[in-house]
């Protein structure tokens, strides 16, 4: 039986190490990249999936990580307290991380990938979702633009405009873009459900955003506005796995993520030594449910 296998991981920052050393560490055993049929990605989970449907390895795209966080999330010069600087502008450089995707995939365009691949961000002027398709786009839009586009987080960068339309992070609709990548699926690829299979990797599940001792829940207070947004994409993330396990069989929705309870932020670059620590924390934990998963895909 033909499989429509489906690879999506979520957006998160710097966390996206995460996901890069989980596939390094899966691929090694089980090179099921070239079975991918789709590919669908948001944020962070944009810049891996554009790097595999560029035919990078898992283990270049981990370097790349190491190489380039520091430097994306180097904060912009600012005049004045830090405690005022989320109020008057953003705090890192969207023109660093442009740079670093221009060089990552120079003039490619989102049409020529290899691998089918969507990429969620958001209008801001619409106020909808805008989904880059590699297989119905613009031939001359370059991939770094949808990938830019796509890593626009609020509170973090600027937006990013492409062909005139303003646009931000997909996560703050789609940061888990498996579900979108199902609907592909079916409409687009007119592909059988009973067919279709899905990888999801996440980029970190946490606990303890929020406490019930919290006296003063303003939004620098309790709620803290960095932290409601990275609240506010993980429940994304965690209901469209739900959505996906009401739609699917269990044995073919395979979620891959860690759960821990204090928060790593998405420019927290110093924690991807912990970050990798947790690939292979679940890789290990999993490995035999992993190997049967993608044993199966072939029978």
């Amino acid at each position: 039986m033909s499989r429509f296998l489906i690879l999506a991981i979520d957006g998160g920052g710097i966390r996206g190490i995460f996901a890069a050393k989980l596939l390094e560490l899966i691929t090694a055993d089980h090179p099921f990249l070239p079975q991918v049929r789709l590919l669908a990605g948001t944020s962070t989970g944009s810049i891996i999936t554009a790097c595999l449907a560029s035919d990078m390895p898992p283990e270049k795209i981990t370097d790349l990580y190491r190489a380039a966080g520091p430097a994306i999330f180097s904060r912009k010069f600012f005049f004045g307290p830090r405690l005022f600087e989320k109020a008057l502008q953003s705090p890192y450089d969207i023109l660093r991380l442009k740079a670093v995707l221009r060089q990552v995939f120079g003039q490619v365009k989102l049409c020529n990938v290899p691998t089918p691949l969507i990429i969620p961000t958001t209008n801001l002027k619409a106020g909808k979702a805008h989904i880059f398709r590699s297989f119905d786009c613009d031939p001359k839009l370059p991939l770094y633009k949808a990938v830019l586009a796509s890593c626009s987080a609020p509170t973090y960068f600027d937006p990013t405009v492409v062909d005139g339309i303003l646009l931000a992070d997909g996560g703050m609709w789609g940061n888990n873009p498996s579900t979108v990548a199902l609907g592909t699926a079916l409409s687009h690829f007119k592909a059988a459900l009973a067919d279709i299979r899905i990888i999801s990797i996440g980029t970190g599940h946490f606990n303890e955003c929020y406490s019930a001792n919290t006296q003063n829940w303003g939004l620098l207070t309790g709620w803290k506005i960095r932290t409601l947004t990275e609240f506010v994409s993980s429940l994304q993330s965690e209901t469209s796995f739900e959505v996906l396990s009401l739609l699917l069989p269990p044995e073919h929705l395979l979620r891959l993520n860690f759960t821990q309870n204090s928060l790593i932020k998405p420019d927290e670059f110093s924690k991807m030594d912990l970050l990798e620590r947790r690939a292979h924390e679940v890789y290990a934990g999993r490995r035999e449910e992993i190997a049967r998963f993608l044993t199966a895909l072939t029978k």
